[in-house]
């Protein structure tokens, strides 16, 4: 059979740019760097500008395949409950920071390089998105989506995502005004919005069913695939609008992500988004032209700076006017740094209906691709540098928290609660119905006005600070409790309390059991890691269900913690540990069993019945109606209903109840 060359010809393209990424991203990650530089290296290197092995217009196919699957997958992680957790203040902080960055650098388009006020308004936009793909990846991999940077970070980007698809729509409108035929391109987007609207809610009324009915008949081996299927017919829909690819994937994944099977679709497609990426971010790096790039590698080194400069500061300013804490903000402004994806979609639009010039395009794409090469590794260093500058900005700073009552003041407190979600409020509520006095350190406003209502005393602020941890009181207490969602912060918050406190009781909660030993060698002296805590309660209610005495359980259970969860983490337990679990599974205990109408054992004698021989099991007593018989002779006759006292060991308490039990029958639980 012959080969077809332009099939050979393409399949050597996927084996290179899939090859290329695999390398980069492993070289990156030999270096302990983020796999995507390695992508976007790999793209420049084998771009048509780099080592030319991928041609021009394939580059442009590969691109907007990548874009519109990476923005699928991302508009399918992405939720609206950070927004409905945080409300308008998480929105006027992204309506400001999208301001304030599309002002700057409109204003630096129209005065520096003489751009019209559209294209730079157009050119403003793009630069105040921040990418999706890079921070969620990051955020999802250090396990911070929940914590609260990660509610702000995420939701800021929800509400780019939600203005730039907004925005696309009207670029025809905006290049109509440019060119003064406003109305015709206002027709035709209107026209285009309202075919939007019809999809949209066919598909929000279509897409729950079609989920639901290939998850029942076909399994989840078929989720895979439909999620692949409505991304492209996504993408193919916008494409007959006359919009770009990744608008209608992404806008495909948000509308999945709202139906009941939206965590079953993101565990389908997750094994695959790394794919995705590397596929993104290798295309989007062959884009780069080289040569011109190092033709204006000086203006372009400036803007690449600047942005993240710029934008780090911007973002800080605006969520600290919205009433964001100062390190919650520094740390959401050096993350957001970087240019988005989404600004290469809305720059390739703006050229594609005349707003910007393929020179613009083109610089635009070099811009970012430098700010994400940079801006992925200022992700992981957000943290550790706002809490540096964090530290300068407030070392001047007196902090004056609201004056709590005379009864329930911080210094009076004899427990301090860090944090004020459900396990802060559980405990709080415990300790004011034992009059215990108690603070609460809360760094969430909305949060903290919840605990004052509650009638808690609350000091406003991060516990990670000397100054807060003073305020509550923490000189005097006998006990300090940190449960906060923030990884990290409870980290330093652990370490800090030690350090001024070595003898205060310091417990802290944990949802990793990576964090279990290191929070210990920080000072904590008691860790309760919600995993292992799930974990026993599983395997107390599995034991009690066998039958198991509740003081073993209770005995198993203390084992479990006293060896460090040592059990549970698959480590080798201390032998003494285990030596007590042996003997506790193997201990002889009592039982009581109620004879049953149906059991095989009504009308026999204990002779005859000979459980002692079957199952090791020694019956001590029984209860008649009422009336104990200890000792019973071998030729009493059992009848239903009687209670049997049973003494043996927990395996063969379980073969005597097989023995005792109904055989058609569960069973009947002890009395």
């Amino acid at each position: 059979m012959g080969q077809n060359p332009n099939v050979t010809s393409e399949l050597r393209d996927i084996v290179v740019v899939f090859g290329a990424a695999l390398l980069g991203g492993w070289l990156l990650r030999l270096a302990r760097a983020p796999a995507i530089i390695g992508f976007l290296c790999a793209g420049i290197a084998i771009g048509p500008s780099g080592l030319d092995w991928i041609d021009a217009p394939r580059v442009h196919f590969f691109a907007e395949i990548g874009l519109a699957l990476l923005l699928f997958s991302v508009g399918l992680e992405l939720s609206p409950e950070p927004l409905a957790r945080s409300g308008v203040r998480l929105v006027l902080t992204a309506a400001l920071q999208m301001s304030a960055i599309c002002l700057v650098v409109a204003l630096i388009a129209m005065l520096a390089f003489g751009i019209g006020a559209v294209p730079a308004i157009v050119i403003g936009v793009a630069v105040s998105l921040s990418s999706t793909a890079i921070v969620l990846k990051q955020l999802s991999d250090r396990g911070e989506t929940d914590t609260p940077t990660g509610v702000l970070t995420t939701g800021i980007l929800i509400v780019q995502d939600v203005a730039v698809i907004v925005l696309l729509a009207f670029l025809p409108v905006a290049a109509g005004a440019a060119g003064g035929g406003v109305g015709d391109a206002l027709r035709q987007t209107l026209l285009s919005l309202g075919g939007l609207v019809l999809a949209v809610a066919g598909a929000k009324l279509l897409l729950p069913l079609v989920a639901r009915q290939v998850l029942q008949r076909g399994g989840t081996e078929l989720m895979t695939l439909l999620s692949l299927v409505t991304a492209c017919v996504g993408a193919w829909l916008a494409d007959l609008a006359g919009w770009s690819w990744a608008l209608g994937s992404c806008i495909a994944g948000l509308l999945l992500a709202q139906t009941e099977l939206r965590y079953q679709l993101r565990a389908e497609i997750t094994p695959f988004r790394d794919s995705l990426n590397a596929l993104f971010f290798a295309s989007i790096g062959m884009l780069v032209n080289v040569q011109s790039a190092y033709q204006q590698a000086l203006p372009l080194a400036l803007a690449i700076v600047g942005t993240l400069i710029g934008k780090a500061l911007l973002t800080s300013l605006a969520a600290g006017s919205a009433g964001w804490p100062v390190r919650l903000a520094l740390t959401a402004g050096l993350g957001l740094a970087t240019i988005s994806e989404f600004s290469y979609v809305l720059a390739d639009e703006a050229a594609s209906v005349g707003l910007l010039s393929r020179e613009t395009l083109s610089f635009i794409v070099a811009w970012t691709v430098g700010t994400m090469l940079l801006g992925a590794m200022l992700v992981p260093a957000a943290r550790p540098l706002a809490d540096r500058l964090a530290a300068i900005v407030q070392r001047d700073r007196r902090r004056t928290p609201p004056a709590p009552t005379e009864a329930e003041s911080p210094g009076a407190a004899r427990v301090v609660i860090v944090g004020y979600g459900v396990n802060g409020r559980n405990l709080a509520r415990t300790l004011r119905a034992t009059r215990i006095p108690f603070v609460v350190i809360e760094l969430n406003r909305r949060t903290a006005q919840q605990a004052r209502g509650d009638g808690a005393a609350v000091v406003l602020g991060d516990a990670t600070r000397l100054v807060i941890l003073e305020e509550a009181g923490v000189q005097s207490a006998r006990a300090v409790v940190v449960v906060i969602a923030d990884v990290e912060a409870t980290r330093r918050v652990v370490a800090r309390v030690r350090t001024i406190r070595p003898d205060v009781f310091l417990l802290a909660r944990t949802r990793y059991v990576a964090e279990l030993d290191a929070l210990r060698r920080l000072g904590a002296d008691l860790v309760i890691p919600e995993e292992f805590e799930t974990s026993i309660e599983i395997f107390s209610h599995v034991l009690k269900e066998l039958g198991i005495p509740d003081n073993v359980i209770e005995q198993q259970i203390a084992l479990v913690r006293a060896g460090g969860y040592g059990m549970l983490r698959g480590r080798a337990a201390d032998r003494g540990i285990t030596a007590e679990w042996v003997r506790a599974m193997e201990a002889t205990v009592t039982q009581t069993h109620l004879l049953l109408d149906a059991s095989p054992a009504r009308g026999k004698t204990l002779r005859e019945l000979d459980l002692r021989a079957q199952t090791g099991v020694t019956i001590a007593a029984i209860t008649r109606r009422g009336t104990p018989i200890p000792n019973p002779s071998p030729d009493l006759p059992l009848e239903a209903g009687d209670v049997l006292v049973l003494v043996g060991a927990h395996g063969q308490l379980l073969a005597a109840r097989a023995e005792l039990d109904p055989p058609a029958s569960p069973g009947v639980s002890d009395l």
